[in-house]
């Protein structure tokens, strides 16, 4: 008779969130990453569905950038993008949830940026989008203002 093996329980990671509200209504959230030792933000849309990186900030200028070679434009954030990359980021964390995220998206967040800056004060550097978030089974607790984690 064979033994069945218990799976590993899923290590959890929370981290804080920041929650802003915007001038005419609406809340967004934020989460402080971390990206080869540089501290940033990312903005966290639930339904946005890749996440994304700003393909136009020094942080990334190490990193090796493969444009997607296909047939159609990529259609996010209401737009058409026709400028879309790929690139392997090996040191990337959230709080204390550490992975290499293997094939990261890259486009200009430029436009994205312009509006932050003047209504934050800040830049972010990317959206972490749905497939992340599903990946690895978020949960937004608005109320404690925390965004947990598992792998």
């Amino acid at each position: 008779m064979k033994t069945q093996q218990k799976q590993p329980t899923p290590k959890c990671y929370t981290s804080r969130i920041t929650i802003k509200s915007l001038e005419g209504g609406g809340k967004h959230i934020f989460v402080q990453c971390t990206i080869m030792g540089q501290k940033h933000f990312m903005l966290i849309d639930t339904g946005c569905s890749n996440t994304v990186f700003d393909s136009n900030t020094e942080t990334f200028s190490g990193i090796r950038l493969h444009e997607i070679k296909d047939s159609g434009k990529n259609y996010s954030l209401n737009a058409s993008i026709d400028d879309v990359k790929v690139g392997k980021i090996n040191d990337f964390a959230i709080g204390r949830f550490k992975v290499n995220i293997n094939r990261a998206v890259f486009i200009s967040l430029e436009h994205i940026n312009a509006l932050y800056e003047s209504l934050i004060g800040r830049k972010i550097i990317g959206i972490l989008g749905s497939d992340f978030l599903k990946k690895y089974k978020a949960v937004i607790d608005f109320g404690a203002g925390k965004m947990a984690l598992k792998k």
